[in-house]
């Protein structure tokens, strides 16, 4: 008896850690908004990169449940990410491109996870 109560206590405690490995995330106001600048960077014309629709799934997951301020500061980020990956300056665009891949990539790591957790095939490699 004791043998199948320890065994029924491992098959709870397993089927509870993959359901905390699945779940879908969820970031922050201020996460959410970095991640709509990384958009701004990865789909502008000099910066932009193949990934961009990956990120834009990852905010779409990301926008339930926000206060409208927060879409308003997300789409004037998004905008001047465009607008300054767009001059020509040499040093201004060195500094986009490392933010686009560093930060910005970790937007798409979680947006693995995310599709992960749903059940959708990978959209990035």
């Amino acid at each position: 008896m004791r043998l199948v109560t320890a065994a029924l206590a491992v098959a709870a405690l397993s089927a509870s850690a993959v359901a905390a490995v699945a779940a879908p995330v969820h970031v922050d106001d201020a996460q959410f908004l970095a991640a709509n600048r990384c958009l701004g960077l990865m789909s502008s014309h000099t910066l932009g990169t193949p990934e961009a629709a990956a990120l834009r799934q990852f905010i779409k997951d990301q926008s339930w449940g926000r206060v409208s301020f927060v879409y308003d500061q997300a789409d004037a980020l998004r905008d001047a990410a465009v607008r300054q990956a767009g001059r020509s300056d040499p040093d201004l665009r060195a500094r986009l491109t490392a933010e686009r891949d560093g930060v910005c990539h970790t937007f798409l790591e979680l947006e693995t996870t995310t599709a992960a957790s749903r059940g959708a095939p990978r959209s990035i490699q």
